[in-house]
């Protein structure tokens, strides 16, 4: 394995840990993006993979202006893994139409429901260029201020996609609906904070069969949706997991999945399986 440690340029820094050969990257601790503008021709134009974590104690981190910049060096990225405070519309656009293999898109906007920050609009049209530039896509973590939009565009354009993960987003039952009629590959699906209901949960019936497993955590799903599931689709295992305190009607945690054994036995007491109910 490589390393390279610490590079200073007057005042700023960049740690960059390379995992391997084949082009993955990591970049901690950039304070301002001016310095991945200057040290992005370092980076070989066969880097594939690029992972940006996230850390509490550096007030700005990597923004949008470096995650271009190194779009613009490192055209043949096909894997991203990006933590941010903030994002736009615009940048997102840019950085898909430099890198339009991507096969793995995450972008994790660390304040929920935050908006392109310049224009304060949703961030709908970003992963909608995600979607539509990036053909080959097969896993996408969505963020920030979502409306049912953007649900809309991975359903029609997300061909290939077979994972996707979603948190504090969509406007309504709608939203998951889209992604349920679209996406023919679809195997994984993960939701939570969401406000998609039963209509939503109900409207994958036919989905599910060709699905690995759908997991959601703080929608609107009641028990009495994830009974009628159960029932309906005898062949998949259903599972829900109550948090302390909270509404009996409600179905907190829900995990569904197929297997061909049927329920599984090792269930702790605080997940209710209701296949076969």
């Amino acid at each position: 394995m490589l390393f390279y440690k610490v590079m200073n340029l007057s005042l700023f820094f960049v740690n960059v840990h390379i995992f391997d050969a084949s082009g993955s990257w990591t970049l901690w601790g950039t304070k301002v993006w001016r310095l991945l503008d200057l040290t992005v021709h370092c980076l070989r134009s066969s880097v594939s993979s690029l992972q940006i974590p996230f850390d509490e104690e550096v007030i700005h981190g990597v923004t949008e202006a470096g995650f271009l910049a190194v779009s613009y060096g490192c055209r043949r990225l096909h894997y991203v893994l990006y933590f941010c405070r903030q994002m736009t519309n615009a940048a997102v656009a840019t950085i898909v139409q430099n890198c339009p293999d991507f096969t793995h898109f995450r972008l994790c906007i660390m304040n929920p429901g935050q908006p392109d920050y310049l224009t304060n609009e949703p961030m709908d049209e970003a992963f909608g260029a995600v979607v539509r530039t990036c053909t080959k896509l097969q896993r996408l973590s969505v963020s920030g201020l979502l409306t049912d939009l953007t649900f809309e565009y991975i359903g029609q354009y997300a061909k290939n996609l077979e994972t996707l993960s979603v948190a504090f987003a969509g406007s309504s039952d709608r939203g998951m609906q889209c992604m349920l009629e679209g996406c023919p590959k679809l195997r994984k699906l993960e939701i939570r904070d969401c406000p998609f209901g039963n209509a939503a949960l109900l409207s994958g019936l036919e989905k599910y069969e060709s699905m690995r497993s759908l997991w959601m955590s703080a929608c609107n799903v009641t028990m009495n949706g994830c009974r009628l599931l159960a029932r309906e689709m005898p062949r998949l295992n259903v599972e829900v997991m109550k948090d302390d305190g909270s509404d009996d009607s409600q179905a907190d945690k829900v995990y569904v999945y197929r297997s061909v054994v049927g329920p599984r036995r090792d269930a702790p007491p605080c997940v209710l399986t209701l296949s076969g109910l």
